[in-house]
């Protein structure tokens, strides 16, 4: 009996001791680019939103992006002019998402992942009635989802999806509100290509609603669109 609780004792470390070795031997992605591309953003009041057709804001425009990425942070930022009752005004968008991933199950070429994520943004569009009357908020919170990897020499390939809870603050009041947001990305990496150090091509999405204090800035965003980096 004292062999057999022993047999089963050191099966049980050695176990334990695979399994941290084998749970040390996934690498994050350090992967290293700037990005250009576009965001096909459709911007519009929600039902609760209290003013009246003629003082929202609304439009659906193509916004050009640029951004850096480094592992898992990744900062975008986004302009774009838009006509609104016969005016020309400005938008601009601002994402950064920084956080970590803990493998559910992987082997050398794939992996099951949980992402955690601080997420932050700022949006703004412009309004009829000047700076006071513009969408201008900003946000900060904290996300959770999964990710799916495959890992194959000069070839990667992710597929995730998000949400996160965010914090909201209006750029010109102490008012405040929440806003979930639900991301999602599908990324192909491909190293050493035509004298780089690699690209990377991408497709997200984005959609994030706003529920504020002041209704007046309840609004809805819809995202999406590609992009294309380059490593260094």
């Amino acid at each position: 009996m004292k062999m057999l609780t022993l047999i089963v004792l050191c099966c049980a470390f050695v176990a334990h001791a695979s399994a941290q070795y084998y749970e040390r031997s996934y690498e994050q992605t350090e992967n290293r680019f700037v990005h250009v591309g576009f965001w096909k953003k459709d911007f519009a009041a929600r039902s609760s939103n209290s003013l009246p057709d003629s003082l929202r804001i609304g439009y659906d425009r193509i916004l050009p992006t640029i951004g850096f990425r480094q592992g898992l942070l990744d900062i975008t930022f986004g302009y774009a002019r838009f006509s609104l009752r016969g005016e020309d005004k400005t938008t601009i968008v601002v994402t950064a998402t920084i956080g970590n991933e803990f493998p559910l199950t992987f082997s050398p070429t794939q992996a099951l992942l949980l992402p955690l994520m601080i997420s932050s943004d700022y949006t703004r569009a412009d309004n009829s009635g000047g700076d006071r009357e513009a969408f201008n908020i900003g946000s900060v919170g904290f996300g959770a989802g999964l990710k799916y990897r495959i890992m194959s020499g000069a070839f990667e390939f992710a597929l995730s999806a998000s949400e996160v809870a965010h914090w909201s603050l209006e750029g010109f009041s102490t008012g405040s509100g929440f806003s979930p947001a639900t991301l999602a990305e599908a990324q192909f990496v491909f190293r050493e290509v035509a004298g780089l150090d690699g690209i990377t091509l991408g497709y997200r999405f984005r959609y994030q609603s706003w529920n504020m204090n002041n209704d007046k800035y309840d609004y809805n965003s819809l995202s999406h669109g590609a992009y294309l980096g380059v490593m260094f």
